[in-house]
């Protein structure tokens, strides 16, 4: 079980790389011939003759940030396994290949391409209202992260605030489900993390996207846990959530205690959205890591929406907190698929998030 668990991100072999590509174009062109019903893009392809279904995502994106080389990449390919082994256990993995195919002035290259087994894991019903899950997930620390996909998304860049104070996934225990509150309901996620021993990779996936901010230490649990409560009204237009988290990191001194509080509206679709976390070490220094984002979206003609998001974070392992503010403009003619223009602004350590203007194209299948 422990081998099933690993991440296994590393940097891909050319070769390698192309066999993965064509091995997921023949597997999802053999699942369309199989599949029995018309196909509705953003609900996966079924295998019949696998008993499984096969979805997932694609995006390109674009940037043109200050003092660095413009370029354009495959950004994300992801691919989605579900299978469904009875009406109480099901599976589920995403498997990911992160910037197979950049192009920059220097010309196109593969050698920024990792691999990465993004989720793993199996569910178990324990009842109508409680599901156990083993293996490796999405860390359920506020919204953002536990959405995520490009395309599910309103802008290209992510904040700060939704995965720079903890790692992105945790590997381990999960219990979670629903109790009914009146006309309205409270979701529950309880979370014991033991990545140091069930997914012992090197934390190859950085705590800042930017390869050249340093320092940058590995976004990776070590082990901890944590619970999530999240209130949702009758029609799902309000959600009100909590996190409160124990953890260590990887290649980070000390145990960490982090609060976060997160809240979604969304009304003649208007959609408002905010996260904040604090982060406090145990330590004998007592760091503190701090931030928080805004975020409004507005409908303009019809399928283009105006996005509006402001962010103040401050890093433990910088000096200044960064200020930074986006306009995006995003195109949604259905759900699964979006092309977003966005300009960047910033102030402050600018390093974590530099100026300029960002471009994506994404599609979930």
């Amino acid at each position: 079980m422990r081998r099933e668990w690993c991440a296994c991100r590393r940097v891909v072999n050319p070769w390698r790389l192309k066999a993965a590509i064509v091995s997921l174009v023949c597997l999802l062109g053999l699942s369309k011939l199989a599949y029995a019903e018309p196909y509705q893009l953003g609900h996966g392809y079924d295998l019949p003759f696998l008993g499984l279904n096969a979805g997932g995502y694609s995006s390109v994106q674009g940037s043109d940030i200050n003092g660095v080389p413009s370029k354009l990449s495959l950004q994300d390919l992801s691919l989605f396994l579900r299978k469904d082994f009875t009406p109480d256990w099901h599976f589920f993995t995403e498997i990911e290949l992160g910037q197979p195919l950049v192009f920059s002035p220097a010309g196109l290259s593969a050698s920024s391409t990792d691999f990465d087994i993004e989720r793993l894991y199996v569910d178990h019903n324990l009842s109508a209202r409680t599901t156990l899950r083993i293996g490796k997930f999405l860390t359920p620390i506020g919204r953002w992260n536990q959405i995520h996909a490009d395309p599910l998304v309103w802008t290209v860049s992510r904040p700060l605030t939704t995965a720079t104070a903890f790692a992105k996934n945790a590997t381990g225990l999960q219990i979670y489900g629903t109790w009914p509150l009146a006309d309205s309901s409270i979701d529950y996620q309880v979370f014991l993390d033991n990545s140091n021993d069930l997914d012992p990779t090197d934390g190859h996936e950085s705590v800042y996207a930017d390869p050249e901010t340093q320092p940058n230490p590995p976004n990776a649990f070590r082990q901890g846990a944590g619970a999530r409560l999240k209130y949702r009204s009758l029609n799902d237009d309000l959600q009100i959530g909590l996190s409160v988290d124990h953890f260590e990191m990887k290649n980070q001194p000390g145990y960490k205690n982090l609060v976060g509080a997160d809240v979604f509206y969304t009304h003649n679709r208007v959609e408002i959205q905010s996260e904040l976390v604090y982060r406090k070490d145990e330590n004998f220094a007592h760091k503190t890591e701090w931030g928080g984002y805004v975020q409004a979206v507005v409908p303009l003609l019809e399928h283009f929406y105006g996005v509006l998001a402001h962010e103040r974070y401050k890093a433990e392992l910088f000096d200044e907190p960064v200020n930074s503010n986006i306009v995006d403009i995003t195109y949604r003619p259905t759900p699964p698929f979006s092309i977003k223009l966005e300009r960047r602004q910033s102030t402050g350590a600018v390093q974590l998030a530099p100026s300029g203007w960002f471009v994506s194209m994404a599609l979930l299948f």
